[in-house]
């Protein structure tokens, strides 16, 4: 479980990220747990940060 977010700055697009997460890891072989705690993990940088993007989720030179 990740930690709890010390402030909510911009909600737009946690469901979106939490789901493609969930997605993600379980195609990618994740158990039902391991896969809420990834999407969870996710969606919690989301609401951290202005936008609908958390900062720092691709690599140096890639592009959404």
């Amino acid at each position: 479980t990740p930690p709890p977010v010390a402030r909510v700055v911009d909600s737009t697009a946690a469901g979106d990220s939490f789901a493609a997460a969930f997605l993600a890891a379980r195609a990618g072989g994740a158990g039902l747990a391991a896969a809420v705690s990834a999407a969870a993990a996710l969606a919690s940088r989301v609401i951290g940060t202005r936008g609908a993007l958390a900062p720092g989720i691709f690599e140096e030179g890639e592009t959404p």
